[in-house]
C-alpha cells in the first residue's frame, strides 16, 4: 500500500475539514473539494463539547473558535407554561474530567473558517472549492474521483475516499449504502433573534431546554443571537408558519406580550435519526452526517463527526502509508457503534423528555432531574452522558 497519493475528502463542512487538519498536521497529504464555491454560511450546529474543545486545542484552533464564541458553564431546564427553572447543572461538576469543563456555543460555519486556512497553511495538504463529486473507482492501490467543475470534468487520483459530505451525501448514493433508522414526525422551526429573554425567565442561561406537552422550546445563545427552535404543531402549513406575521405571532405567544424584536434567520426542518449500514467500503469511508445523523436535541450531532474525524485520523496516521484493514474496520465498527448506542439513545432521550405530553411521566421526569442535579456524582455523571464524556465515568 506504499503510496504518496493524497487521501481524498468530500466535503469542506466541520467534519471534513477537521478531518483534513489532522491529517495534514500529522504529516499525511490530503485534498478536500468541496461543490460550492463559498463556504456555507447557514446557521446550523452550534455546540461544542468538552471532548471536542480538546481535540480542537491538540490541532490549534481552539482559541480562534473561543474567541467568537459564547462559554457555557450551566444547562437549564424550564416549563413553560409555569416559568419555572426544573433543574440546574453546572459543568463545574466535571472539573476534574476534562480541561475544558464547559460547552462552548458557536456557529459551524465559523469554526470552518478558521479551519480553512489552517488546512491551507500545511504543505501537505489543500482546498478545492466549485468540485462536484460525481463518481470513483475503487482499486486494488488507490481510488480515481472524478469531479464536475467550471472548467469541464476532473479527475483525481487519491489513496482513500473520505465521504464527508452530509446527510444526503453523494458519496453513500454512490456506494448504494444503506441510510437505515426512521424520521421523525415533528418539524423544527429555527428563529434566529436578538431578543433578550432574561426579562421573562429570572436566571436565564445560555442553554435552555423549555418543556411543553404541544410547542417545547430550546433555546441557545451565541455571541450575536438568541437561536430558538419551536416544535411547529402537527398540521400546521408550512409556507403559513415561515411567514414573518407568523413568525412574530410565535414568538409573542412565547413571550407573553407584543415586544419588539428582529428576526435575523429562519430554517424549517425536518428530523431524522439513521446510520448507515456500515463506514467503510474498501477504500471508502463514510463519517460525520454521511454516516450518521440524530434528533438534535443535545447538540451531539455535529460533535460525533467530528469524533469521527480525529478517531480516522489516528488510524490512517498511525503507520502511514501502510493502514491495516484491520484497523479501518475496526474504526468503523467502533464509531458505528457510538453512532447507535451513545448518540442515537441519549439524543431519542432527550427528545422524548421534551416532547412529552403524559401528565405522570412529565412530573416523574422534572422530580427525577431536580434529584440528579442535587446530588453531586448523579449531576457529574449526568454531566458526563451530556458532554459525551460518558467513557470517563
Amino acid at each position: 500500500m506504499q503510496t504518496a497519493r493524497p487521501i481524498i475528502i468530500i466535503g469542506a463542512g466541520p467534519v471534513g475539514l477537521c478531518l483534513a487538519l489532522a491529517l495534514g498536521r500529522a504529516g499525511v497529504p490530503v485534498a478536500v473539494y468541496e461543490q460550492d464555491d463559498a463556504l456555507n454560511s447557514d446557521i446550523r450546529a452550534s455546540t461544542f463539547h468538552p471532548p471536542t474543545l480538546e481535540m480542537l486545542d491538540e490541532w490549534g484552533v481552539l482559541d480562534a473558535v473561543i474567541a467568537q464564541g459564547f462559554i457555557v458553564r450551566e444547562l437549564a431546564y424550564w416549563e413553560r407554561r409555569t416559568r419555572q427553572r426544573v433543574a440546574t447543572f453546572d459543568y463545574a461538576a466535571i472539573a476534574n474530567d476534562t480541561p475544558f469543563p464547559y460547552r462552548v456555543q458557536c456557529p459551524q460555519h465559523i469554526l470552518t473558517r478558521v479551519l480553512k486556512p489552517a488546512v491551507e497553511q500545511l504543505p501537505c495538504a489543500s482546498v478545492h472549492m466549485g468540485h462536484r463529486y460525481l463518481d470513483h473507482v475503487d482499486g486494488d492501490n488507490g481510488v480515481s474521483v472524478t469531479f464536475e467543475t467550471a472548467d469541464g470534468l476532473k479527475t483525481v487520483e487519491g489513496s482513500f475516499l473520505c465521504g464527508a459530505d452530509g446527510s444526503r451525501s453523494a458519496v453513500r448514493e454512490k456506494l448504494q449504502m444503506p441510510f437505515e433508522g426512521m424520521t421523525y414526525a415533528d418539524r423544527f422551526l429555527l428563529i434566529g433573534t436578538d431578543y433578550d429573554f432574561e426579562t421573562i425567565f429570572p436566571e436565564f442561561g445560555a442553554v435552555n431546554y423549555i418543556f411543553d406537552p404541544e410547542e417545547w422550546v430550546i433555546i441557545l445563545r451565541l455571541p450575536d443571537l438568541a437561536r430558538v427552535v419551536f416544535r411547529l404543531k402537527d398540521g400546521e402549513d408550512e409556507s403559513f408558519a415561515m411567514s414573518e406575521d407568523q413568525l412574530r405571532q410565535r414568538m409573542w405567544r412565547f413571550i407573553g406580550e407584543e415586544v419588539p424584536f428582529n428576526i435575523k434567520t429562519t430554517q424549517l426542518y425536518r428530523v431524522h435519526q439513521r446510520v448507515a449500514a456500515s463506514f467503510r467500503r474498501s477504500r471508502v469511508l463514510l463519517l460525520g452526517d454521511a454516516a450518521h445523523i440524530n434528533n438534535p436535541a443535545g447538540g451531539m450531532g455535529m460533535n460525533s463527526g467530528i469524533h469521527d474525524a480525529h478517531a480516522l485520523a489516528a488510524v490512517l496516521a498511525q503507520s502511514w502509508p501502510q493502514v491495516a484493514e484491520t484497523q479501518l474496520d475496526q474504526w468503523s465498527d467502533q464509531r458505528r457503534s457510538v453512532a447507535r448506542q451513545n448518540v442515537s439513545t441519549y439524543s431519542d432521550k432527550n427528545y422524548k423528555d421534551m416532547a412529552a405530553k403524559d401528565a405522570e411521566y412529565r412530573q416523574q421526569r422534572n422530580a427525577e432531574l431536580a434529584a440528579t442535579a442535587a446530588d453531586p456524582e448523579q449531576a457529574r455523571a449526568y454531566l458526563l452522558r451530556a458532554a459525551m464524556l460518558a467513557d470517563r465515568i
